[in-house]
């Protein structure tokens, strides 16, 4: 079972992980599910890969699967998918992708 707090926290790399993310890249629309053990939301800001969707899956063997996407409207555009990322991954794989900063 995915615990959203601490997969965001961790993807901050930082306490108030949901507050960071929507200082930061303007992420909104924070969504969980326990049965399908991912936690995703939407982001404002410019990210070089043109995603505004994040959705990060914690997979059967305790690693991370990471799909970036486009939404616009009722479409939805794959752009990029990671696969096995551990926890302490994902802030530079966040920031590698996007060209978006979690930190100052």
């Amino acid at each position: 079972m995915i615990d959203a707090s601490l997969t965001l926290n961790q993807l901050a790399q930082r306490e108030g992980g949901v507050n960071v993310l929507a200082a930061m890249t303007g992420a909104k629309n924070f969504v969980k599910s326990d049965e399908e053990n991912f936690v995703s939301f939407r982001f404002t800001a410019k990210a070089k890969n043109k995603a505004n969707y994040i959705k990060i899956t914690l997979n059967a063997m305790d690693t991370y699967d990471v799909e970036f996407g486009y939404i616009r409207g009722m479409n939805y555009t794959v752009r990029s998918v990671s696969e096995g990322l551990y926890d302490d991954m994902l802030k530079k794989h966040f920031e590698t992708e996007t060209g978006l900063y979690l930190t100052f």
